[in-house]
């Protein structure tokens, strides 16, 4: 609250007259805040022309939203106040002269960036977001101009403006086991964040399933727009409640959703950082790294309004009137919006090096914080708070300002905001060491819009991918600097063309900054990654491994990795095959070949090996193993079989009996695998047990036996198919088949989206099982429900299973427990059980 104290100097006396007349007040108090009674950004423009002209002083616009009272302007007018330096150390090690032989000097606080994977406008994946930003591309989707009404009540125009993600409804349901209603009722930002989920931690070579450690995930989102679209739904659609609403759209259940779905057990948490949140993630899961919290960890975060609404231009606001952002650039005149997710795998280097990992970037160090007061304003980014989390992240990485030759900068293209930020960095970077060239600046925001809750991330993915590979793209839309940058201060220099990067006796390293309404920082700091320790590649044959979802899934996915195969002639076969042996889901439609070398591997996936490509979809888990053995076969070529993960329950040989060999075929599903000439498995098929669902192996070629195996379902040790330890590569992610599942708040549907009046009522005339199967359908979202196929295999859940029954006690005199739909799952068996109790009940003499 102001005191109104008088002014009580010459200066405050005549800056008290031009706030006055600026903000159209009769009284100001020296100790007032501009901001807190009725300034903004350009307003404060005006103050300045003012005080230039009154005064013969010109101040930057950094120094006036530092000293944003009356009192203490005049004082820094006057002379009496200079800018207050942050207290910091420096960082106390120097940088080694030569950079050829460092790899050694890693140290055990280094966490390596493994995977990653991104959604954001004109990019489906890192591989298209860097060819955009290499190539310059501006992703910003323009609209017709709008007209707005000025505070003097003239018109004038803007460009509503955003980058926009391409379908961001659409989503693979049947993957994640979710039905077609679950998937309407849950937030499309936390699908597109599952899936980018999967896809991140399959980039890094894993599959949660088989990772012997705990991963954890940390991830935010932004204000979710479709909780408003469900609410009015509601209105409509009594069967979407209050709990769907909070489990589908707050961000309390974002990455805990992830964990349930992927089978993450680490520790799960949300991270709420506004503009910052996802680089406050990534330092939060390297933390829990480095605390032994987990083994593997997840980080980023999306923002995907729907429907998307551009945001409307006001005057005073920070939004671009041109549709245009321009970080940095004189043209600057505002933030343009965009929708984005963003996703990153973290490991202990020491362990991705030793097993093998395919390192990206070394983040070397991290740190968060708030401005707190120190500011103009709530709103109002700060100068000490930045300069304070660069320094801490730089102490903690070890490294001086100067061994850093790039920052991705917040950098919105704000007049205001932007040259707040360089006056911090000018001080953050001003160690007194000399450079031998500039530190290059640039921002993705120009790109693909302010991606609120994702932002930090899109710019870290941004810096990860130049210092793996040693260029830097373009910061777009910038041509003359802004006139309150006060770039010869300090070191930087906009980039505005892609440039190589190869900085003299030094690792390219980046600084990454993410700054967030309300005060909060993130910095960390980014390195290339250690160079692969040489190797010979292995001329033996390599079992290619594939599987999916579904038939179509499967076909697209043996096409990706064919493309990247002919994209990356460097990639090593046994490293493609090793990666995809273990670094991928296992699904139940699959397929197999065992190739030469990588031009017999094109040949095969192309389907110009007839024969060679082998597919099938009856792997079952649990499968029952027996070995056939033949007299022949050497006691090491059996237990070979054992050391690769079979474990076999049953061993015939040639003097089985057929009563024996009876006794296997009993058993459902056996599979038999024959090592050597047995003769068992004629005799085996002769046998009246033996059945389609008998599978047999010959282990004449051992690796098209592992082939067969895994195509059964067999779980194989991959690691003693090697001779030596591969490497994970990066691979095509999943071809998820995705679907648009979009609620929309007016009265019409979704196509795929039953409504409310397409359930029973109790006066319908419909039979029992017609009820039955119309309350199937409008809680599993399904158009038909095949009468005898189960609840829980369509998709259900004991969640939903609960609410079925409750209606059908509503519409039925019966009562009946949630146990009965286990017993009766399908159509046919609970109009069973439900037509068995009423009849009861209607026995039941009264009276």
């Amino acid at each position: 609250m102001s005191s109104r104290q008088p002014a009580a100097t010459e200066t405050e006396r005549i800056l008290a007259e031009i706030w006055c007349d600026v903000l159209e007040l009769e009284e100001v108090g020296v100790t007032d805040n501009f901001f807190e009674v009725g300034g903004y950004s350009m307003l404060m423009q005006m103050v300045r022309a003012q005080i230039a002209e009154r005064v013969g002083i010109r101040p930057t616009l950094p120094q006036l939203f530092i000293y944003s009272t009356i009192r203490s302007c005049a004082a820094f007018l006057d002379g009496s106040t200079e800018v207050r330096e942050p207290v910091a150390s420096a960082p106390e090690n120097t940088e080694s002269a030569d950079f050829a032989g460092r790899d050694a000097d890693w140290r055990d606080t280094d966490i390596a960036v493994i995977g990653l994977a991104c959604r954001f406008a004109d990019a489906e994946d890192p591989d298209q977001f860097w060819d955009n930003l290499v190539s310059g591309v501006d992703s910003v989707s323009r609209f017709p101009k709008k007209s707005f009404l000025t505070p003097g009540g003239s018109t004038k125009e803007y460009v509503p403006a955003g980058g926009l993600l391409k379908t961001p409804e659409w989503f693979d349901a049947s993957y994640f086991g979710y039905t077609p209603r679950e998937a309407l009722l849950i937030d499309p930002q936390h699908r597109i964040l599952l899936e980018c989920s999967l896809e991140a931690v399959e980039s890094a070579g894993y599959d949660p399933d088989r990772f012997p450690g705990l991963i954890g995930i940390y991830a935010g989102s932004s204000l979710s727009t479709y909780t408003e679209t469900m609410r009015a739904r509601q209105q409509e659609d009594p069967t979407i409640t209050n709990w769907d609403i909070l489990t589908g759209t707050t961000s309390d259940y974002l990455a805990s959703r992830v964990a349930y779905k992927l089978g993450l057990g680490g520790p799960t948490a949300n991270v709420q950082a506004a503009c910052a949140t996802s680089l406050y993630a990534v330092h939060f899961a390297a933390r829990a790294l480095l605390s032994g919290e987990c083994d593997l960890a997840l980080a980023g975060g999306a923002s995907v309004r729907l429907p998307a609404a551009l945001d409307n231009y006001r005057v005073g606001g920070i939004t671009s009137p041109s549709g245009t952002c321009s970080p940095f650039d004189a043209a600057a005149d505002g933030v343009i919006g965009g929708q984005g997710c963003g996703m990153v795998v973290l490991k202990r280097l020491s362990e991705a090096v030793a097993d093998g990992d395919h390192i990206h970037a070394v983040l070397r160090g991290s740190a968060v914080n708030n401005d707190g007061r120190d500011r103009a304003g709530f709103t109002a980014p700060g100068v000490r708070g930045q300069v304070e989390v660069i320094r801490a992240a730089q102490r903690v990485a070890g490294v001086t300002p100067s061994s850093i030759t790039y920052v991705e900068a917040h950098g919105t293209g704000t007049r205001v905001g932007d040259p707040i930020e360089i006056a911090g960095l000018n001080h953050a970077f001003a160690d007194g060491e000399a450079r031998e060239q500039p530190c290059l600046l640039g921002s993705v925001k120009a790109n693909i819009g302010h991606t609120d809750a994702a932002a930090g991330v899109a710019g870290f993915i941004k810096a990860v991918l130049a210092v793996e590979r040693g260029v830097i793209p373009p910061s777009l839309n910038y041509r003359e600097p802004n006139p309150d940058i006060d770039f010869a201060a300090g070191p930087f220099a906009v980039v505005t063309e892609p440039t190589p990067w190869s900085p003299t006796g030094l690792p390219r390293r980046a600084g990454v900054t993410a700054r967030g309404l309300g005060g909060g920082n993130a910095h960390v700091v980014l390195e290339q990654p250690p160079s692969p320790r040489s190797r010979e590649d292995s001329t033996q044959d390599q079992v290619l491994v594939l599987s999916a979802h579904t038939p179509a899934a499967l076909d697209e996915l043996t096409a990706r990795v064919a493309g990247r195969l002919t994209d990356h002639p460097e990639l090593a076969l046994q490293d493609v095959a090793w990666t995809l042996q273990v670094g991928r889901r296992v699904h139940g439609h699959r397929r197999y070949a065992v190739v030469r070398d990588r031009q017999d591997a094109l040949r095969v996936l192309g389907g110009d090996a007839p024969g060679r490509l082998i597919s099938g979809d009856h792997a079952r888990d649990g499968r029952p193993v027996a070995l056939l053995v033949s007299e022949t076969a050497s006691w090491q070529s059996v237990q070979r079989w054992t050391t690769l993960g079979l474990k076999p329950d049953l061993t015939l040989t040639p003097d089985s009996t057929d009563a024996q060999l009876q006794a296997a075929l009993d058993t459902p599903g056996r599979l038999f695998l024959e090592i050597g000439d047995s003769q068992l498995l004629a005799r085996l098929r002769e046998q009246p047990q033996w059945t389609p669902d008998h599978v047999s192996v010959t282990a004449t070629d051992p690796l098209a036996a592992l082939g067969e195996l895994w195509l059964a379902g067999l779980p194989v040790d991959w690691a003693q198919a090697h001779a030596e330890q591969p490497r994970r590569v990066p691979l095509p992610g999943y071809p998820f088949q995705r679907q648009p599942y979009l609620l929309e708040a007016g009265p019409t549907a979704q196509p795929s989206a039953p409504t409310a009046d397409a359930a029973p009522t109790a006066n319908t005339g419909l039979d029992t099982e017609q009820t039955v199967s119309k309350l199937f359908s409008q809680m599993l979202g399904l158009p038909n429900v095949d009468p005898e196929e189960s609840f829980f295999d369509l998709g259900g859940d004991s969640l939903v299973a609960h609410e079925l029954l409750g209606q059908l006690e509503q519409l039925l005199p019966v009562d009946l427990e949630i146990r009965t739909m286990y017993l009766a799952p399908s159509v046919r068996e609970l109009t069973a059980q439900i037509e068995e109790r009423m009849r009861d009940a209607s026995a039941v003499p009264r009276g």
